[in-house]
This record gives C-alpha cells, structure tokens and sequence, in this order.
C-alpha cells in the first residue's frame, strides 16, 4: 500500500519504492500520469572533504607532532586515526597540545639557563690545570685532548663536560691556552687551560 499526502507545501510519498528523507537533502514526490511518481532531490549543502587534524606524531611531508594540518577525511580515516598519528581537532584536543607545547617551552628554557650556569662557573673559576710530561725544549709529549681538559674540569668542579662539545686549540708547548665548550646550541663557555709540567 502507498500513500500520497501534500503538507505544508510540500507532497511526500511513501510506499515501497520511496527513498528515506536525509537531513541533508529534499525530496518532492511529484504525481504523474498512470499513478506512477518520479521524485526530485536536491541537495542543501556539500558533504565536508577535509578535515581539521592535530598530529599526534610527526609525519613525513605533512608536519610535526603538535601541528594543527587540514587533510583530507578518507586520509584521516583510514591512515592517520588507524595508525595513532592524529586526532580530530577539537577543543579538548587543542588544550592538551597547547600544555604539552607549554611544558616542552618550559623545559628547553630550564635547560638553556642551566648552560648558562655552568658557562657562568667555568668562567669564574677561569682556569683549570692539566699536567703533562714535557721535554728538555719545553715541548710536551703527546697533546692535550679534549678528554685530559674534560677530566680536569671534572675533578676541579665535579660536572662532567661531553668531549665531543670541547674545542682545544693545538698545544705543543707549557703554558695558558684559551678553551671554548658548546654547553647548549645557544650557549658556549669559555675558560682557560694551563698546561704544567708533570
């Protein structure tokens, strides 16, 4: 059984062949001859093909973690919410980026004034002292490495200096050099080695 019925401007049909009513889009049902219906739909507005994401992980050509990306739903869906790289941008979502972007800024200015503590230290105590065995010309056997300057700033100081960051010049002979240490990629300390006889 079908029915026909007209209500408030607009004519609907319902039967076995009526398609359901979305939302998104309006039927009219429009009555011809011989009983038969053909229904027009149109469509109110365009189904979203992007979406609003924050990366939960960095992603190749698309951003790092943290970063609010516009991508395309079908990209979302199937790669990037499956695989834990991202997730829909609300306002929840926004507030937990912004902290943990608060907390990374914190802990990068913390670490910076921590180098700059220790560049403050080194160059007040100035100099450090390495022994070395030297020879009738007052050269020295071997160099002095930037281990010897490390181990010496560790025993006067008790802070321990990465090797690789210390920058010795060439010293060949007993006397005061100038010694420069990159503590943080914002921070070098200076201070001077004086190189004695053993």
């Amino acid at each position: 059984m079908s029915t026909f019925t007209v209500s408030a401007g607009l004519a609907t049909y319902t039967g076995f062949r009526a398609a359901p009513q979305r939302a998104t889009a309006r039927s009219v049902a429009v009555p011809k001859a011989g009983g038969r219906v053909a229904f027009v739909t149109q469509a109110n507005k365009k189904v979203a093909k992007k979406a609003n994401v924050v990366l939960t992980q960095s992603v190749d050509k698309l951003g790092a973690q943290g970063d609010l990306v516009e991508v395309s739903v079908g990209f979302f869906r199937n790669h990037l919410e499956p695989m834990g790289k991202a997730k829909k941008a609300t306002s929840e979502v926004m507030a937990e980026v912004e902290a943990q972007a608060a907390s990374e800024v914190a802990a990068k200015q913390a670490e910076s004034a921590g180098a700059r503590a220790i560049a403050t230290a080194l160059k007040t105590i100035g100099k450090f002292v390495v022994k070395k065995t030297v020879g009738e010309d007052g050269k020295i056997f071997g160099s002095v490495t930037a281990g010897d300057v490390a181990d010496a700033v560790e025993q006067q100081t008790g802070k321990a200096l990465e090797k690789k960051a210390i920058t010795v010049p060439e010293i060949t002979a007993v006397g005061i050099y100038d010694v420069t240490v990159k503590l943080h990629p914002s921070v070098v300390g200076e201070f001077k080695v004086e190189v004695q006889k053993a």
